[in-house]
This record gives structure tokens, C-alpha cells and sequence, in this order.
């Protein structure tokens, strides 16, 4: 602990201090010598806050809402504390004292301790989501430490407010164990009559104990920070590297930091802190400086979890392109046209992001994990990165880890040499790693790869080295890794169904592609650009799509994603014999609605039946004939249907239906 402590002396006289605090409120004089110099201070500045020396409980407090936010931004200190708290709930029964934990703000996040004193304490609001800052509160051993930031006691009279002058309380703050910044306080209280005044010792210690077990969390989480992105400083490039944690805190930087920024103007000393700190807390506050751009900060991610940002700022002398994008110097420049992109198609918000991102990762020499579910164009995203990368002249090695034999998957990646096992071709093969040197290699359904293999690739990459099988010749490869899953890869990691080690190399930046339901404006512009396709590729003239087809498939949830939406437009164009696609024309086994509820002949029939017949008209046609036909039921008009009871009463409702009054009952 930097903070010496020294006990506070009990020689205090509850008279004398309650003549002092009234002469003080009421005429703004103190009798020489009548209080601790601490505690004048601390009444002055309740003063000069307008702190109502009246009050009989602190006067603000947070929501449930704001309180859950404050327990997110304080996880580490509450993880801390969580032992130290825990232990204090039986240490304390019986003793008239309740232990408080507090944010830098003076907001009690988790209160322990004697039940009897917890109630009380409600009295006072001396609570979770309480506020007890000097402001909020007048003189108060939480209040007071925060603003001191030395170990305090507050005895009966001391404190500023009346209503709390029958509680003695002693507290000490918690420190950052990097940057000795306060980040919140620990607070030991009680009714005066029942308090143990031999108690500070008791916070100073425990306090100390939450500080060490910060100290072990924030190592654990700057280890798995700098294995994330240890990748990124390894690459040979010109531009300034600087990895920050998730308080803004400086973690590593390479050498071109302290030129490249020296270039800019800025002192990295005298300025760093703070605008590291902005950069990383908000956007708003970056834009501030002038030369920093939004582009050159990423996340560094671990499944969901983000462990820190990468601020990656362009050498002075690098290219721009555009008003927006930007070309890094050691890096492949990127068209200002997006032309390496171009093949992706749609105009919709989520996808643009997503594009958006690709583009400004492409020219990092960093791995990328592409999550996405099955055919959302995972490989798309990863030819069109390898294009605008800086590998793109070498190249681009695919390989689906996913329904291949281990042994197949071990020989296709490694390769290996002439009588390796039967079969082995001769003269030996060249593996997917060795012909991806010079270029990069992309991984699909990486999560389908066998542990050992694992390990092996594993070594591939940190060694830069591989060996074919039945070789001992160790063979040099450079290559830039892209993988792809549609799976939580976090999660199997914690399931131990893939190597931690090996998913903080491969996970250094993740890009997420979405699903083809959360770009329901990009359906119809896909469906011509398939027809187009396909007309190309057979010599035909495209064809045109009519209304209710376009409005049937905008509206199904696509659990195939574009590849099922491919499929389904090429079965349909085939199956077309006029000019125009129909609803006629779609595959049988086809599902219409969101949540597949109506077969599709169903409502062809309908629509068969009545001309000039909408979606929903024909969809409450036939709910309408289930429900005759079973007489009523409607758990068997439900199950005829093919849908749930509760969804058929949801339709019912929308087309203001009932069961007749001579169905019969469930």
C-alpha cells in the first residue's frame, strides 16, 4: 500500500465537536482547535457544494438501470472485492458493522455484513445504488477517503449531515495497480453505540487484499491481450503500433511510435495518456485531434470478450485515398472504388458496415476469424480481403476442414513425402500450407479441426516453419492465415474442444458477417443478380419475378442464408416456362412465411382458386378450410398445418377468426 496508515486518534470529544459543527453551520466560524483539520476541510467543502447540513439520509441515488451499468464498468474492482465481501458477510455477523464497496463516484455497489446493521443502514440509504460522495452525502468516511484518498474514520459529530451523526464509519480507497488512479473505496460503518472502534486496521487490510487480487486480473487480462494480438508487432511494417487495454492504458507500442507521432506534432509523454484514454472511451472524443481517424483504431477480440484496441497509425508519409479510407504505407492500398469488394452484393446498413470493415483489415498483416452462419458468403469476404491484401500477387489457398478424415485433412494441410503411408503419390505432395507461401491460406469451418492437428498448425504459425509428413526436413512458409466458422469458437475453447492457444492466434480481429434475415432490402436485389447470372451462363434472356414472389421470399427467414436463396431462384428460373417467375414456379418443398407455417402448394392452390388473391388473403383462406376441416380443433388444425398452437391462435387473431360455434372442443 503507498498510503502509510495511521489510526485515528479516539480522543475526540462528541461534545466539543457538536458546539464546533453548529457554531460552524449556522455562523461559518470554528473555535480554534475544535476539530481535526481533515474535518474542517471536509465541512468546507460541503459547504461551498450547498450539502444540507439538515438532511437525514444521502440525497441521490441511481437507478436499476444505471446501477447495472456501473457494475459492468467496474467488473474488475467488483470481481476483486468479491472474496474480500464474501468473507465479510460471516466475519461480521453479530458485530453491529456492515462492509461497503464503492466506485471512484461513491456509488455503493455491494454492501455485506451484520443484518441487523444492513437494515439500519437502509435508513439512511446507506445502500447499493447510493450515492456517498461528500457532495451527495456531507462528511463521510466513503465520501471523505475518496476525496483525501488517505485511510479515514469518521466518529458520531464529525460528519457534515444530522441525520447521520449516530454512525461511525472508517474507510480506505482502492488503487489501480498501474496507475495508482483511485477507482473506488472500502468502507467498514456501524451505529456508533455498537461500532468496534479498533476496526480501520480491518479496511486498510482488506483493501490491500482487493489491490492484490487486481493486480492478478489485470496481469491475466494484459497476457491475454498481448497473446492476441502478438501477430500484429511481429509483422515487418512502418506504421506506429500501440495496443491499449480496455481503460485506454497503454500496454505495448512498437518503435515507430514515438517518430511517427513526433511527425504529427504530438508528445507522446505529455499527451499520450489522456488521448489514448479518449480514443478508447469515445469516438466523439477522438475526432478532437485532428489527426487521429476512426479507421486506425480495431478491436482486439477473444470470441465475444473485447480485450483491448489496436491503434494502428499510418506512417506520415502514407497515401490516401478518398475521404475516408486509408492506405497504409507497408500495406496494399485500397481501391477507391471498392472493386476488390464488388462481387458482394447488396446495399443494405448491416452489410455495407461489414464491407466497410473487410476493407480497412484487408491491408493489415493480421489473421482474421470470419464468423458467420452457413452460407452467408464467408469465402467471399475472405477472396475479396486476400485480393486487397498485401499477399494478393501470391496465392489464395482454400481449404474446408469440415467432413474430411483426420488423416486426409493432416496430408492435404502438411503434404507429404514419396512412401509417407500407402498410398502416397510419387515424389511426395506439397501441402496447402507450403502452396500458400508467399500468399494466404483460408481455413474454412476451422472449428471441424482435430486437436492435434491443431497443435501442429499451431506450431506452423509461430514458428514459420513446416514439416511434410514422414519428412524431417523443416521448410520456411510466410503466408497470411484467414479462417472461417460457423461456430462459437469461444465457447468450444471453454468446452476444450479447441486449443486457447491457438484461438488467440487465429481470433486476433474478428469480422462477423450477417445473416441474410437482418438484410431483408438485399433479398430482391440478389434474386435479379442471381437471374442474371444464370441467364448468362446459359445464353438466355433473364427473367422478371413476379410481386408476390419477391414479397414470399423478402419475407422467409433464410436458415441457408444466400446460398439457399441461390438454389431456390435457379430452381425456379429453370422451372419457369414463361418470361415471368411465379409463386407456381417455386420448388414444392419450399417453405413460405417466416417461420416456415404454410407449405407452399397450399397456397398455390389458393391462389390457384382466386385470382387477384394477396399473401395474406390466401394464407387466411386456408387457416380458415384447417379449421373446418377439423371441425374446430384447433390443436389438430394446428398440427395439420404444420404449426404451432400458440402461432395458429397468433393468426387467428390477425385475420379476427374463430372456431364457429359448433366446432368442437380441445
Amino acid at each position: 500500500m503507498k498510503n502509510f496508515y495511521k489510526p485515528t486518534p479516539f480522543n475526540i470529544n462528541p461534545g466539543k465537536v457538536d458546539l464546533a459543527w453548529d457554531r460552524y453551520v449556522n455562523c461559518g466560524e470554528l473555535p480554534k482547535n475544535s476539530i481535526r483539520k481533515i474535518i474542517s476541510d471536509s465541512w468546507a467543502r460541503c459547504l461551498e457544494d450547498g450539502v444540507d447540513p439538515s438532511s437525514s439520509k444521502t440525497r441521490l441515488s441511481v437507478n436499476d438501470k444505471t446501477y447495472q451499468s456501473l457494475l459492468k464498468d467496474n467488473a474488475q474492482l467488483v470481481e476483486a472485492a468479491k472474496p474480500v465481501m464474501e468473507h465479510a458477510r460471516d466475519l461480521l455477523a453479530g458485530s453491529g458493522s456492515m462492509m461497503i464497496l464503492a466506485d471512484r463516484n461513491g456509488i455503493c455497489l455491494h454492501v455485506e455484513g451484520d443484518r441487523k446493521t444492513v437494515e439500519d443502514g437502509h435508513d439512511i440509504r446507506l445502500a447499493v445504488r447510493a450515492n456517498w460522495s461528500e457532495r451527495a452525502a456531507g462528511t463521510n468516511a466513503i465520501g471523505t477517503v475518496l476525496s483525501v484518498g488517505m485511510p479515514i474514520q469518521i466518529n458520531t459529530s464529525e460528519h457534515f449531515c444530522e441525520g447521520i451523526k449516530s454512525w461511525t464509519c472508517s474507510a480506505m480507497v482502492i488503487r489501480d495497480p498501474g496507475s495508482q488512479e483511485i477507482i473506488g473505496a472500502l468502507d467498514l460503518s456501524g451505529l456508533t453505540s455498537d461500532f468496534n472502534y479498533h476496526t480501520q486496521a480491518l479496511v486498510v487490510e482488506a483493501a490491500g487484499r482487493i489491490e492484490s487480487r487486481l493486480v492478478g486480473i489485470k496481469l491475466e487480462e494484459k497476457n491475454r491481450l498481448l497473446n492476441a494480438a502478438v501477430s500484429i508487432f511481429s509483422s515487418p511494417t512502418n506504421d506506429a503500433l500501440m495496443l491499449l487495454d480496455n481503460y485506454g492504458y497503454l500496454v505495448r507500442a512498437n518503435e515507430n511510435v514515438a517518430s511517427n507521432l513526433a511527425m504529427r506534432g504530438v508528445d507522446l509523454k505529455n499527451n499520450g495518456k489522456n488521448f489514448i484514454h479518449d480514443i478508447n472511451n469515445s469516438e466523439s472524443k477522438m475526432l478532437e485531434a485532428e489527426w487521429l481517424r476512426n479507421e486506425w483504431i480495431e478491436p482486439v477480440m477473444e470470441g465475444q470478450d473485447k480485450l483491448g484496441s489496436m491503434l494502428i497509425i499510418p506512417s506520415p508519409h502514407a497515401v490516401y485515398v478518398g475521404s475516408s479510407k486509408t492506405t497504409l504505407s507497408s500495406r496494399a492500398p485500397l481501391s477507391d472504388d471498392g472493386k476488390y469488394f464488388e462481387d458482394i452484393v447488396g446495399s443494405s446498413a448491416a452489410l455495407k458496415k461489414t464491407i466497410d470493415k473487410a476493407q480497412r483489415l484487408a491491408g493489415l498483416p493480421v489473421p482474421i476469424l470470419i464468423q458467420g452462419e452457413t452460407g452467408v458468403g464467408k469465402e467471399m469476404f475472405a477472396k475479396a480481403i486476400h485480393a486487397a491484401g498485401a499477399n494478393s500477387k501470391g496465392p489464395l489457398i482454400t481449404l474446408n476442414c469440415g467432413g474430411l478424415s483426420r488423416d486426409l485433412i493432416t496430408s492435404e494441410l502438411f503434404g507429404y513425402v514419396e512412401g509417407a503411408f500407402t498410398g502416397a503419390v510419387r515424389g511426395g505432395k506439397k501441402g496447402k500450407i507450403e502452396a500458400a507461401d508467399g500468399g494466404t491460406l483460408f481455413l474454412d469451418e476451422i472449428g471441424e479441426l482435430p486437436l492435434d492437428i491443431q497443435a501442429n498448425f499451431l506450431r506452423v504459425l509461430q514458428e514459420g516453419e513446416i514439416c511434410r509428413l514422414g519428412d524431417h526436413q523443416q521448410r520456411k512458409v510466410n503466408f497470411r492465415v484467414l479462417v472461417a466458422t460457423n461456430r462459437d469458437l469461444n465457447l468450444d475453447v471453454k468446452e476444450g474442444l479447441f486449443r486457447m492457444d491457438l484461438f488467440y492466434r487465429i481470433s486476433v480481429i474478428t469480422l462477423s458477417i450477417p445473416a441474410l434475415r437482418e438484410r431483408e432490402n438485399d433479398i430482391e436485389t440478389l434474386i435479379h443478380f442471381f437471374a442474371k447470372e444464370i441467364a448468362e451462363r446459359d445464353g438466355t434472356q433473364a427473367k422478371t419475378f413476379a410481386p408476390e414472389f419477391i414479397k414470399v421470399l423478402t419475407e422467409y427467414e433464410w436458415p441457408g442464408n444466400i446460398r439457399e436463396l441461390r438454389n431456390i431462384v435457379e430452381c425456379s428460373v429453370l422451372m419457369c416456362q414463361t418470361d415471368m417467375v411465379s409463386l407456381e414456379d417455386l420448388p414444392g418443398e419450399f417453405q413460405f412465411s417466416k417461420n416456415n407455417q404454410t407449405t407452399s402448394s397450399s397456397i398455390k392452390d389458393a391462389l390457384s382458386n382466386e385470382s387477384n388473391l394477396s399473401i395474406d388473403d390466401a394464407e387466411r383462406l386456408i387457416i380458415i378450410s384447417a379449421i373446418k376441416t377439423k371441425e374446430g380443433n384447433l390443436t389438430k388444425a394446428a398440427h395439420h398445418l404444420g404449426i404451432a398452437k400458440s402461432t395458429l391462435y397468433l393468426k387467428m387473431k390477425k385475420y379476427n377468426l374463430d372456431r364457429n360455434s359448433t366446432a368442437s372442443k380441445d
